[in-house]
């Protein structure tokens, strides 16, 4: 029986490309898979390389993020696009697999709305009016399930285009949710830089093997709500099963979450 799952590799220090492609190259053989990727550590060096400043911003429910401008958004593409969406497909295609590079703007895959981003400076709450960041409403489905199949594998950069036809930033792991709603997956898979759900972040030993998302909301801090958020979103959209481990360690080793 085939499987259908999407695979979500973080875009983080520590995150091992190698690892994530030889995983998705070994199950895409004759299960159907879309992989989903971040560009942040890529983001970070070629923003520093071309002299581009980063702003973390904080919203009033307390989230740090990075503020994604327009000359911001650029550099993001240029990751997401010109380093990590290419170097997956090389990688998968080095691994037998026809992969093909995808952002979400290529042929409207991925439509967003555009966020009203508010930041706590100096205990005022500001509205950036020039962020160019957003939330997947809508995945284009026939597209997208014209490059699904055992063999070949879509790798998708968190792009979106906005109903203003702007392109915006999204995060990958609500992308991978959105996308493994709408392909009725069995599955999702996020690929991280830790082993899993921990009870405490600075204790590697303390990993929750099993959960619900109700233990898992109330365990998580800092990213890792993203990603409890993202599991929700994929449990309540039909998904089966969300799974949280290391990209490189052992795949025992890892948090599953059930609805």
């Amino acid at each position: 029986m085939t499987l259908r799952a999407v695979v979500k590799a973080g875009g983080s220090v520590g995150v091992d490309r190698d690892a994530v492609a030889t995983l998705v190259a070994e199950v895409a053989r004759l299960d159907e898979i879309v992989l989903v990727h971040g560009a942040s550590a890529e983001t970070d060096r070629i923003a520093a390389a071309l002299g581009v400043p980063q702003e973390t911003i904080t919203s009033p429910s307390g989230h740090s993020s990075r503020r994604t401008d327009r000359r911001t958004l650029e550099v993001f593409a240029m990751a997401a696009l010109g380093v990590e969406n290419f170097l997956y497909v090389e990688k998968l295609q080095q691994r037998g697999i026809d992969a093909v590079g995808l952002s979400g703007i290529s042929g409207r895959l991925l439509v967003a709305k555009r966020k009203d981003v508010r930041s706590v400076k100096d205990g005022k709450t500001l509205l950036l009016r020039d962020d160019y960041t957003g939330t997947v409403e809508a995945v284009n489905l026939p597209l997208l399930t014209q490059f699904i199949g055992p063999g070949r594998v879509p790798v998708v950069a968190p792009l979106a285009l906005s109903t203003e036809n702007e392109a915006l930033n999204v995060d990958g792991d609500r992308v991978a949710a959105r996308i493994a709603v709408a392909i009725d997956a069995d599955a999702l898979l996020i690929l991280t830089n830790v082993p899993g759900l921990l009870r405490d972040p600075n204790d590697p030993s303390s990993l929750v093997a099993e959960t619900t998302l109700d233990e898992a909301e109330k365990l998580a801090q800092g990213r890792m709500k993203k990603k409890i958020l993202a599991a929700r979103e994929a449990i309540e959209g039909g998904v089966g099963e969300v799974v949280i481990r290391s990209a490189s360690g052992d795949p025992q080793i890892r948090t599953v979450i059930q609805g």
